[in-house]
């Protein structure tokens, strides 16, 4: 394969755009000013050649980390890819895809669908048909470990870091404001930036089950006469409607399997027998056919049980997954 070359000022500029950074975001990411990056850009001084190996290397990881990167198609599978032909026969997995308008928009849907057992081996794809994630940077992005990803709880934090950063302009109505009204004003609004903070680390799933929290917080910005980044904003609205239009997709009805009931919840999976064994209580347990959702379980199937109904043990169960996640 032939090494593309970014050395030329417009190529340079190119690159930046394709990535979707402003000059100021490469500038920070190079360790240099913004100043540089325009006189690379307009061909006043040359670039130097460490830089261009620099760009072709990030290139792949700074799409990833685009919020705004879109369209995308998320493609997986309703079951295992592998066959063993040895094994029982079952049907063959049936591929699916699904489109969305930005990268964020798809990751949420990861979130949600991910540890469901007709969820596997997930990638998303650019328009080009260029990977943009495969399974494994996905299984990290929903671990937690990329914490660079723009997920939805990353997306509340970089708000409130771009809200803290530029808590002194705002507007300040036909009346002149004192300094004292100023530093109340800036303190008010860095107390909203706090509050995302707050939401932010309360996680996925208190978010998603109380999304009225940043639509306030939203609103007493713009009343401090401020805003959030539009494009930020519009990434959180998106995610949170991914979760909200299939939010009955994530958790099926009971079903009958071969030894018992099986009722999916939020990756997991709460199974009890046909028949009680135990007159004296009902037994539920909880256990994930995902490794990485297993694990948080100590890495075994938990035992729950209640005396007065089977109800109360399922969602005594429902509640130790709402803990763990």
């Amino acid at each position: 394969m032939i090494r593309r070359t970014l050395v030329d000022a417009q190529g340079f500029k190119d690159w930046r755009e394709r990535v979707g950074l402003t000059q100021q975001q490469v500038a920070d990411k190079l360790n240099v000013t913004r100043t540089t990056i325009q006189n690379w850009e307009g061909a006043a001084t040359p670039i130097p050649q460490a830089v261009d190996m620099s760009c072709e290397i990030w290139e792949g990881r700074l799409k990833q980390e685009d919020p705004n990167r879109g369209p995308v198609t998320l493609v997986y599978s309703d079951g295992p890819m592998f066959l063993d032909p040895y094994g029982p026969r079952r049907r063959p997995a049936m591929m699916r895809q699904e489109a969305y308008p930005t990268n964020t928009a798809a990751l949420a849907r990861v979130e949600q669908l991910w540890g469901r057992r007709d969820f596997h081996n997930p990638f998303i794809i650019e328009q080009s048909g260029e990977p943009l994630w495969n399974v494994v940077e996905l299984g990290r992005v929903v671990d937690g470990q990329d914490a660079a990803a723009p997920t939805l709880v990353k997306l509340l934090k970089t708000i409130a870091g771009d809200i803290r950063a530029s808590s002194t302009i705002f507007a300040r109505g036909p009346k002149s404001l004192t300094p004292a009204e100023a530093k109340t004003r800036q303190l008010a609004i860095e107390a909203q930036a706090d509050e995302l903070d707050r939401i932010a680390a309360s996680g996925l799933q208190a978010i998603i089950g109380d999304q009225r929290l940043i639509e306030d917080v939203f609103s007493r910005l713009i009343a401090l006469g401020t805003r959030a980044p539009d494009s930020l904003v519009s990434n959180v609205h998106q995610a949170l409607v991914v979760f909200e239009r299939n939010d009955g997709a994530t958790e099926p009805h009971v079903r009958l399997e071969q030894g018992g009931y099986v009722l999916d919840y939020k990756g997991y999976e709460i199974t009890w027998p046909k028949v009680r064994h135990d007159s004296s209580r009902w037994i539920v347990n909880l256990a994930s056919n995902s490794p990485h959702l297993l694990a948080r379980l100590g890495g075994r199937t938990v035992v729950i049980d209640d005396f007065a109904s089977l109800e109360n043990a399922i969602e005594k169960a429902r509640q130790h997954v709402d803990e763990l996640v």
